[in-house]
């Protein structure tokens, strides 16, 4: 049956929770070795409770936090190990409580549901799930995670994400076959200075933008697992970048700061967007030849070695 209970009475029991022996403080709620047991007379955390009821939905579950402002769960921790920390340890078994049983591939065994009340009822909208997985094994014991939401006109949620037992991310698709697999849709870079970033055989890395002519056009960079964390300066944008003499003849000169510390990246694109030169150089100052250009407006695009653009100038060649 339901238990009942006020927090009045488990307030006032973990206060006098103090002695060894099992005292009974009400109905069904003891005090025993300084724990607090509400359906056990032998409590084995310092707040325990047991019950045997099956809730269902629309069903409110065992245990309820109220509040007409916000009703949060807050858990404090500290301690001077790294691992020690606030945790939800949701734990699932079959069988009962008292007799565990092993669980099977697809048991959902913990998650955090949102519902929210609309049209007289609280209706579940979204959430995430973690399962047990497939091949479970001595020695084996896989795990998957699942992100549900519900989209505008419909009623129930539906999955969207899944992080497979091996890592593999799949949206749209519950067995990604691939580190990243998009099922349907498509993937939208709306900033113009971002782009991909791959590493060739050679161990150089290269970040593909999109040109004014819709063609991908890569540059060198730095590999981001060999940048430094927070090494990426804030004042590059204020710093003076010149290039001179333009129009030029034969040599085009580019004077840089020594805030740019690593490879330069640059290309000299043509009206079409066609890239007719392309090189990387060292910080400071350096040369771009020209002769091999025909006579005629151009584009200097000079990347820094995020891949991000430190210039981007029309050139004329003489």
């Amino acid at each position: 049956m339901r238990l009942n209970y006020c927090f009045t009475c488990v307030l006032l029991a973990l206060n006098a929770l103090s002695f060894a022996q099992t005292d009974s403080i009400s109905t069904n709620i003891y005090q025993y070795n300084g724990n607090l047991g509400i359906g056990t007379a032998f409590p084995d955390s310092k707040f325990t409770l047991v019950t045997d009821e099956v809730v269902t939905y629309p069903q409110f579950g065992i245990m309820s936090i109220r509040n007409n402002h916000y009703a949060t769960y807050d858990g404090f921790s500290a301690s001077d190990i790294h691992y020690v920390g606030s945790l939800i340890n949701g734990r699932r078994s079959r069988g009962t409580v008292d007799f565990p049983q092993n669980v099977v591939a697809g048991d959902r065994l913990t998650g955090i549901v949102s519902s929210m009340f609309y049209n007289n009822e609280f209706r579940f909208n979204s959430s995430i799930l973690f399962y047990a997985g497939r091949g479970l094994d001595y020695g084996s014991y896989p795990s998957y995670i699942v992100f549900k939401t519900t989209d505008r006109y419909e009623t129930v949620s539906s999955e969207r994400m899944r992080l497979a037992e091996n890592g593999f991310l799949g949206i749209g698709t519950g067995d990604p076959a691939a580190r990243l697999q998009i099922a349907d849709g498509d993937i939208y870079l709306e900033n113009i200075n971002r782009g991909i970033i791959m590493k060739s055989p050679d161990g150089q890395c290269w970040k593909g933008v999109m040109s004014n002519k819709g063609n991908l056009v890569f540059s060198a960079v730095d590999c981001p697992d060999n940048v430094p964390v927070n090494s990426k300066t804030n004042v590059k944008n204020n710093v003076e970048t010149v290039v001179f003499p333009n129009p030029a003849g034969d040599v085009l000169n580019v004077s840089l700061s020594d805030v740019y510390n690593g490879v330069i990246h640059y290309t000299v694109q043509d009206i079409n967007g066609r890239i007719c030169l392309s090189s990387v150089a060292g910080p400071g100052n350096f040369l771009i030849k020209l002769n091999q250009l025909n006579p005629g407006p151009y584009i200097l695009t000079v990347r820094d070695r995020y891949g991000e653009i430190v210039i981007s100038e029309k050139i004329v060649k003489k």
